[in-house]
């Protein structure tokens, strides 16, 4: 379950659509919790000896970081009359997404909210975006919200690795599981489940063979939750391609996934299946941590 208290909100206030806000909205007919917006900003205009005089850059700096905090104290301001607590603030930081992470960790949040896009092949190779480093490095639970909104009995597809390979935990297809239930419950929505699977034909096993398998680990999850048989899906076809398929096929609102913890330099050169799918996908993408997850970040 997802028990939401605190949440983190990014914002950019220079967007005309803030799509994050619709999907906070949503999400706090799950429970009342507080809201905490954020603008974390970084401009080579404003780094010391860039464009102006040493001496000037704090005030500056400070007449620029007040700026944005207006700005989101004006988005706020609809959020209060609805009923709900929030607090702004706007802050300084390189790279962004550390002083995110350390910011959400030090307000004890239980879900960061951070807006995403498709990023371009040149970043992809590099890994360089904030999102992709969110994901990588968050102890917390991240939504990654994308333009399209949320329909009024929202699909939630849940993406679980049975078999576990590669070093995948046990217990976080579980979460995953009962996460997407206690959303779809609260927002009167469905959960389909699908697990992918692309097994290399020179691996030794049989496709047959290989879908048996799967097929049973799939099964044996699925028994301890009460998702009908028609709402399961196993596609044999890679992450990344069958659940861009499938999210189509059932018209799908959020996708939750897990991430697990690698080092930062052995996904430059292997990837990461989360992190490669992201790309492909028009829905918000909710990502789960296992437990034990320790951040590469010194937190």
């Amino acid at each position: 379950m997802l028990d939401l208290k605190k949440v983190v909100v990014v914002i950019d206030p220079d967007r005309e659509s803030q799509p994050a806000l619709d999907k906070l909205v949503a999400l706090a007919r799950l429970a009342e919790f507080d809201i905490r917006m954020v603008a974390c900003d970084y401009t080579q205009y404003l780094v010391e000896g860039y464009y102006f005089d040493a001496v000037d850059i704090p005030r500056l700096r400070q007449e620029y970081l007040t700026e944005r905090k207006a700005a989101l104290e004006t988005i706020a301001e609809p959020l209060r009359e609805n009923g709900l607590n929030v607090e702004t603030d706007a802050f300084w930081g390189h790279p962004g997404y550390e002083m995110l992470i350390r910011d959400a960790v030090e307000y004890g949040a239980d879900l960061l909210i951070h807006n995403t896009r498709r990023h371009s092949a040149l970043s992809r190779m590099f890994l360089s975006n904030d999102d992709w480093q969110l994901v990588r490095c968050s102890p917390i639970p991240l939504l990654l919200v994308k333009e399209k909104p949320w329909k009024d009995h929202p699909v939630m597809l849940a993406a679980v690795d049975p078999k576990h390979s590669r070093h995948k935990p046990q217990g976080l297809d579980h979460k995953i599981l009962a996460v997407s239930e206690h959303i779809a419950n609260n927002l009167l929505g469905k959960v389909m489940v699908m697990h992918s699977f692309n097994e290399i034909p020179l691996s030794g096993t049989y496709m047959k063979e290989a879908r048996e398998q799967h097929q049973a680990a799939f099964d044996r999850l699925m028994a301890d939750f009460d998702i009908p048989p028609e709402q399961r899906f196993l596609v044999e076809d890679a992450p990344e391609f069958g659940l861009q398929q499938l999210e189509a096929e059932v018209d799908a609102d959020l996708i939750v996934m897990g991430a697990i913890s690698r080092s930062l330099v052995s996904d430059v050169f292997i990837g990461n299946t989360t992190e490669r799918v992201l790309d492909y996908l028009e829905s918000d993408v909710l990502i789960l941590k296992p437990d034990h997850f320790v951040s590469p970040l010194t937190l």
